[in-house]
């Protein structure tokens, strides 16, 4: 048996490691008394307390054991790889044999000269090439196709690096799905603190620009309603131009202007010199919109906020560089306190964003930041190519590379960074297929592939995607501007050279086969005032991005077939079937996870496509009640007086513990609004009884029929009341389903905070079903707005807790401790509550009062400290309310605490003759007193007014 040990793992340290990794090598499994302890893990036995965990492999036949973990003093509960807590009782656990490795997963790729393997969300096994870029320091930029692995190595670098750590990159998707994979399997590092943030957060994080960010999409709206001369109605290279010539390009103007736009050379503008004064026209045009209509400009924002940056990482990973434009790219550099601290990784030959990239212009920047060249990495040793190509089939691989050879034969190099084959290390072969356009062929075609998750159609514009559907049923139709980020199995490309079939020709030009032959050498075009690739860099680049987004087979269908690029990518025979095409059926689990992926990835058209077409989900048959609706419900019951609607507006109150609502319906005479106890058991029955169940079966049926996020009548989601509940599996099967943990309910909390909410009560919920809803629920970060600026709360915190308690804390009892003690939130009230919450939440170090003090009074608003998060101000020793300035993002917009918490229900609480349970509460003179100094407090935090000037 191959051994192979984490990344990490100091096997010198380990006690008994020698012997132990004998046995194991020798397939004697009996004398490592091995034996499974969880899902491809198993435990060996080192000496009488210590155990070493690994998992089984197998690659080209041979037997691998991965050694995963160090176990001392059987402390199970504390490992990364099992269950948060839990406990194994070795007695009753069976012992296995070296046969289990032969049931074992396949490995795709080992290095057979490497040892050490990398964890993310898969075993990775770095090749020489990547080997050697993982051992090199930064400064540090890698080039690699769709596939070379570069995030995923990247990510393993940022787990070596000490400090503060930024990973950005333009895709809000890529953004959260590299936090997941760098967290996998219970990553972590004390050392190091790590934001993970999409441009557009970056940007926030600097400031909170006004408006919203304009997209090709509004600017392709807009450019329409304009009346451009024929030689301008290309709204896509129009906004190129906007983004990167005019603006994006110099870090000393927000733009060019007029006189410097009109003398640009003929290689750094899409139009001719004769053109351009009309595009600058448009540009003023163009800016005079952003103004009036609230829309802002990445590339002017980001030079603006040039100004306002400030060093504060010690080290930067941007992903996908190629999406952003050198100010932009600077914008992030200028983040750094040591400006050689960055690794940037891309390919620029997925650029579909409008932004003039190049790999000169970036080597031209980063030696214009440095303060000391001699002390930074020479040109050669800055940039690392990665040509392997791990993910696409051989034969995808093939076409991707005859489309570089064409690009280069007909425009020469890009730059010398660029200059390079791919080389295919996919795990599986594929099919590369040019279809005939028939009614047959396009019947048979959607027949087989309808009801496959695994199989999408892209074409070039997203006027054509009207026409596909005239002919597939599949959701899955992309234009190729919302291809990039997407793989799938099988893809089709439908009329994508037909519907430019002039431009595609002109890049194809007069090529022969033999110009496609042999590896690229660097060489410019020698016509200086050859256009041509910047003209065409989209079109080429668009096929390029679309062939690349095929994992094994890649089909095309061409209204008109006989193209000379197709002759050149192999391409001439036009079959006449589809019997090689595989019929496929994904089930509806596999249908909703697609659909939440594209949502994840901004994909909302073909996501609702999903639903609508393949769940068929339908819109809930009653009224929810938010907003206005809400409002007209209050306005039946307590204007009008009807009954039914008083008794729904009871229910509604019942769920939010609304008194302020209570005690109107009592004084508008509802007879059952003064039995709360036993309207609250009616309601229990009534609407939540089913989610109280181990096997919630009419819930799912519920979430089938409506979407997993559908609300109930009080604004409540499935997963939000299963988290009242604490019912650890349905909240597992929701998640499965891809439910939403961001939402809020009525009293603005999510899921979360609701199980939080629960468990500040109860001391049995916290100390039994916590720990299983925290685990599922607990979202990876919140966003806050302090100062203007965006910070991201992580999990990891005890910012993130603390505030999430706090916001539970303001609606429990706060009223009454203010109206008796005049207190707000203390250390003590954080103790209370966390003292019940298990090891396995929150260590039992950051349980102390001392410690939850230090984080009060670290995040106080006007304190001076590092990683002041101005959560709290203090309005006397000891005692914080929330920094009235403070906003959160939910569900995608800002709202200032105190809109979300509803103060005005916290002081109607304290005022009401009846009490919680109907119980009379009678105020005595001084808590009227405080009432009404309670009332005034939150009415004039809202107004934002200091806390302290209040008393």
């Amino acid at each position: 048996m191959k051994i192979l040990t984490y990344r990490g793992l100091n096997t010198s340290a380990i006690p008994g490691y020698d012997k132990l990794s004998a046995h194991l090598s020798a397939d004697d499994f009996r004398s490592a008394d091995v034996k499974k302890i969880g899902d491809n893990l198993y435990r060996a036995r080192l000496d009488r307390s210590n155990r070493l965990l690994f998992a089984l492999y197998r690659h080209e036949g041979e037997r691998c054991a991965l050694l995963l973990e160090y176990i001392p003093q059987h402390a199970y509960e504390k490992s990364r790889f099992l269950a948060r807590g839990v406990q194994i009782d070795e007695e009753r656990i069976p012992a296995v044999t070296a046969e289990a490795a032969d049931e074992a997963p396949e490995l795709p790729y080992l290095n057979p000269s490497l040892p050490r393997f990398h964890l993310l969300d898969k075993v990775l096994s770095f090749d020489d090439d990547q080997e050697q870029v993982y051992q090199q320091s930064p400064p540090l930029v890698i080039i690699g196709s769709a596939g070379s692995g570069k995030t995923a190595l990247t990510l393993e670098k940022m787990k070596d690096a000490s400090g503060d750590i930024l990973y950005v990159t333009r895709s809000a998707f890529l953004v959260q799905n590299a936090r997941e994979l760098y967290y996998a399997n219970g990553w972590s590092n004390d050392d190091q603190q790590v934001d993970f943030l999409s441009f557009r957060e970056y940007l926030e994080s600097i400031q909170v620009p006004e408006g919203k960010e304009i997209t090709p999409r509004i600017f392709a709206g807009w450019a329409g309603r304009q009346r451009l001369p024929k030689d301008l109605k290309d709204s896509h290279q129009l906004f190129e131009e906007f983004q990167g010539a005019i603006t994006g390009t110099d870090p000393e103007s927000a733009y060019l202007s007029r006189e410097d736009y009109l003398g640009l050379g003929v290689k750094q503008s899409i139009y001719p010199p004769e053109t351009r004064a009309g595009v600058y026209d448009l540009f003023e045009k163009y800016l005079r919109f952003l103004d009036e209509e609230g829309w802002f400009d990445t590339n002017l924002i980001s030079h603006a906020w040039l100004q306002r940056v400030q060093p504060r990482y010690d080290f930067v990973v941007v992903d996908e560089v190629q999406d952003l434009t050198n100010v932009q790219l600077l914008l992030i550099l200028r983040s750094l306190r040591d400006s050689s601290g960055f690794l940037l990784c891309g390919d620029s030959n997925q650029i579909v964003h409008p932004n003039f990239f190049s790999w000169s212009k970036v080597k031209t920047l980063f030696w214009r930041e440095q303060a000391d060249a001699s002390k930074t990495a020479t040109g050669t040793e800055l940039i690392r190519i990665l040509n392997a190509n791990f993910r696409n089939s051989p034969q995808v691989t093939e076409i991707a590379n005859r489309l570089l050879h064409i690009k280069h034969a007909r425009f020469g190099s890009v730059d010398k960074e660029s200059n390079y084959l791919v080389r295919s290390c996919g795990p599986a072969r594929g099919r590369v297929g040019l279809l005939q356009d028939s009614e047959q062929i396009k019947r048979d075609l959607d027949r087989r592939t309808a009801a496959s998750a695994r199989f999408a159609i892209l074409v070039l514009h997203p006027e054509q995607k009207a026409e596909v559907r005239k002919h597939f049923r599949t959701p899955l139709v992309f234009s190729i501007h919302e291809a990039k980020g997407l793989e799938y199995e099988n893809v089709l490309l439908y009329g994508f050279l037909s519907s430019e079939e002039k431009r595609f020709r002109d890049i194809a030009g007069q090529l022969s086969e033999a110009d496609l032959q042999g590896e690229l050498r660097y060489a410019r075009s020698r016509d200086k005032s050859d256009k041509s690739l910047e003209i065409y860099k989209f079109y080429i680049n668009a096929l390029y991005v679309a062939v690349t987004r095929a994992v094994k087979n890649l089909y095309l269908i061409e209204p008109r077939p006989k193209q000379h690029l197709l002759a050149l990518l192999g391409l001439t025979e036009v079959h006449e079937g589809v019997d090689d095409v595989e019929e496929q059926t994904s089930s509806l689990e596999e249908w909703r996870k697609e659909a939440h992926r594209l949502e994840l990835q901004g994909k909302d058209e073909q996501a609702a496509d999903i639903r609508e077409q393949i769940l068929k989900q339908r819109e809930v048959p009653w009224t929810v009640l938010r907003g206005d609706a809400l409002t007209e419900l209050e306005q039946k019951a307590l204007d009008q007086g009807e009954k039914k609607a008083g008794i729904a507006l009871m229910e509604y109150a019942l769920v939010y513990r609304d008194q302020r609502l209570m005690n109107r319906l009592i004084q508008q005479g509802l007879k059952a609004a003064k039995q709360p106890d036993k309207a609250h058991s009616m309601l229990e029955k009534k609407y939540f009884f089913n989610y109280g169940l181990k096997h919630a079966t009419g819930v799912l049926r519920e979430v089938d029929q409506y979407g997993v996020d559908f609300r109930n009548v009080f604004g409540q989601t499935p997963l939000m009341i299963a988290s009242r509940m604490g019912n650890a599996e349905l909240i597992a099967a929701l998640l499965d389903r891809d439910a939403d943990t961001s939402l809020v309910d009525g009293n603005g909390l999510n899921a979360f905070q609701i199980a939080l909410d629960r468990a500040c009560a109860d001391e049995r919920f916290a100390r039994t079903k916590l720990p299983a809803v925290f685990e599922r629920l607990a979202p990876p970060s919140i966003d806050i707005q302090v100062d203007g600026r965006l910070i991201k709360l992580d999990q990891r915190l005890m910012e993130y807790l603390m505030l999430s308690i706090a916001m539970v804390l303001f609606y429990q009892g706060l009223g009454e401790r203010w109206a008796y003690r005049r207190h707000l939130l203390s250390a003590p009230d954080f103790v209370a509550v966390l003292e019940h919450f298990p090891e396995s939440i929150v260590p039992e170090r950051r349980k102390k009062r001392p410690y939850i003090s230090s984080i009060l009074s670290k995040n106080e608003l006007n304190r001076d400290a590092p990683y002041n998060r101005k959560l709290f101000q203090r309005w006397k020793q000891g005692h914080y309310l929330f920094n009235p300035q403070l906003s959160l993002r939910i569900e995608d917009q800002w709202q200032p605490i105190f809109e979300l918490l509803q103060p005005q229900r916290l002081a109607a609480q304290l005022q009401d003759v009846y009490h919680w349970g109907g119980r009379v509460w009678d105020p005595n003179e001084r808590s009227e007193q405080a009432v009404e100094k309670l009332r005034t407090m939150l009415q004039k935090l809202n107004e934002g007014v200091d806390l302290k000037s209040l008393f």
